[in-house]
């Protein structure tokens, strides 16, 4: 074999090899996968926010408020080991009753205290949250063909997850039916998502947001 055809098969085979590899901008499984993966890594993992801004909160026993399925909430953290509760009272807002209105009185026990991060709940205004494993993806299922969306090039992602290194109480039957994303701690579970392309790849929305942070 002469040495010009030798060249030329070699350099035919490392353009292939490049080919092959692909890039972090190519719309790729395997990309969204590392991308999502990334903004998981970089949350506090499996979190559910806990019902109060702070310790220890009353909930009204029946009528009251039912913002958010609070008392629910409440009652699974207690029945999960994560809070307290005792019987107690709440003053009434009525101005022509002011008979005390049965209440339920939750604080954070020792076992909580291991479990609750500051700022972990997720919300607006940044209350804490109860933590118990990481989120991994299992596999991208499918996704969109980008498009161009305000300017960026998006896709949206459907995956499925789910929590690796579980604390017990993320299973409780009560903690999974009032925070059902902890369904996850025990099968596997779907979601979706949408990626930005960027120039160092693609990478999760909130990311994107956020400023890669």
């Amino acid at each position: 074999m002469n040495t010009r055809l030798t060249l030329s098969i070699v350099s035919a085979v490392t353009l292939l090899a490049l080919t092959g590899c692909g890039s972090k901008q190519d719309a790729t499984k395997s990309n969204f996968k590392a991308a999502i993966q990334d903004y998981f890594d970089k949350t506090k993992g499996a979190c559910v926010m806990a019902p109060a801004k702070s310790f220890p909160f009353k909930i009204e026993k029946k009528d009251g408020l039912r913002f958010m399925r609070n008392p629910e909430k409440a009652a699974a953290l207690a029945k999960a080991g994560l809070l307290s509760e005792a019987e107690a009272e709440m003053p009434s807002q009525n101005p022509w009753n002011k008979t005390p209105i049965p209440a339920t009185e939750y604080g954070l026990t020792e076992f909580g205290k291991k479990f609750l991060i500051k700022g972990a709940g997720g919300n607006i205004e940044n209350w804490d949250g109860f933590c118990g494993g990481k989120f991994k993806v299992v596999e991208v299922d499918n996704f969109t063909q980008p498009a161009d969306m305000f300017g960026s090039k998006v896709s949206q992602v459907n995956y499925t997850y789910e929590i690796v290194d579980a604390a017990d109480w993320t299973k409780v039957p009560e903690m999974r039916a009032a925070y059902p994303q902890l369904k996850a701690a025990s099968e596997k579970a779907r979601d979706k998502t949408v990626l930005v392309a960027t120039s160092e790849g693609w990478m999760h929305e909130r990311l994107f947001k956020s400023g890669g942070n």
